[in-house]
């Protein structure tokens, strides 16, 4: 299932077309009166599709990791998945699950752009099958487990703004510009994927849904 990045990274493009830093991005929507509803608060917000459509499947989780570990936390999404098939005859569409990513973990949502330009591959430590550092992302395509059969099967995935940025000031280095090469990381987050303000707000807020979590480090 495709989960376009929408309105979040909408207003975060705009913001940094007129020189708005990305931390300015809560500071741009407008306070509301605390009596306010959640339905009305809710208007103010990045988009939670994502969020309404894992919590209300029958059988529900949320996994969070900020590591690579050969595709790990893809791999136990598979699992999850694979196992209430075959094992409690759950089909896919019973099924809701987030993977959501940061630090390391963001390599798993980055295109192969990204991996070549900045090696990602050398980074963090992922070879090819020859041993050498991958210049492409290994983890979108080709294995049931990769972020692209996943994603066809419903699975949503997350990126971690906070994480996003602070990968920025990492590879733009002390003479580079960190907000243009975060600006160009968001642009390169896979179509699967979407990006989310803060992942341990997006944990919080699938735990108030009722949607389990599971750390993958």
């Amino acid at each position: 299932m495709t989960t376009p990045r929408r309105s979040f990274v909408g207003r975060l493009t705009a913001l940094l077309a007129v020189g708005v830093a990305p931390s300015a991005l809560s500071a741009a929507t407008p306070a509301l009166d605390g009596a306010a509803s959640e339905e009305s608060d809710s208007a103010f917000w990045p988009d939670e599709r994502w969020l309404e459509m894992v919590a209300q499947r029958e059988h529900r989780l949320i996994i969070e990791t900020g590591i690579i570990s050969d595709g790990l936390a893809l791999r136990r999404g598979l699992n999850f998945i694979d196992v209430l098939n075959q094992d409690y005859a759950v089909p896919d569409a019973r099924i809701g699950l987030a993977i959501g990513t940061h630090t390391a973990g963001l390599a798993f949502i980055l295109n192969d752009v990204m991996w070549a330009k900045y090696p990602l591959g050398a980074k963090f430590d992922v070879k090819n099958a020859q041993g050498a550092p991958a210049t492409a992302n290994p983890f979108r395509t080709a294995s049931t487990s990769s972020v692209e059969s996943l994603s066809k099967r419903g699975v949503v995935f997350l990126a971690c703004n906070r994480s996003l940025l602070r990968l920025a000031r990492d590879l733009a280095g002390p003479g580079g510009s960190a907000p243009t090469v975060h600006t160009e990381l968001v642009a390169n987050v896979l179509p699967e994927a979407q990006v989310t303000p803060a992942m341990v707000v997006a944990l919080s807020r699938a735990q108030s849904k009722g949607v389990p979590y599971m750390a993958v480090a």
